[in-house]
């Protein structure tokens, strides 16, 4: 398989699944995003979101969902208070 794939497949795949105990799970919930990029591969492009589901309370397994969302685009802060913007003019105005 060519070194190219996993950047290719990477694009592509959304979402992975993995198994892991609690106490790992806990553990790279600590991690900064660029971590969790490092630690589960995934491209700089990457925001990811994990979720975990456990149907059995007392197994120390779950299934962790690792999401690949785009990175947020940036956006303009707030405003200043008082800062409106300028109201447009308009026919009758």
């Amino acid at each position: 398989m060519s070194s190219r794939w996993p950047r290719v497949l990477a694009k592509i795949l959304l979402a992975v699944t993995v198994s892991m105990s609690t106490g790992e799970f806990v553990e790279v919930q600590k991690l900064s995003l660029d971590e969790i990029r490092t630690r589960f591969r995934l491209p700089p492009s990457c925001d990811p979101s994990l979720t975990a589901s456990n149907t059995d309370p007392t197994a120390n397994q779950m299934i962790v969902a690792i999401e690949c969302r785009p990175k947020p685009a940036t956006t303009p802060g707030p405003r200043a208070p008082g800062d409106r913007p300028q109201p447009r003019s308009g026919k009758g105005s």
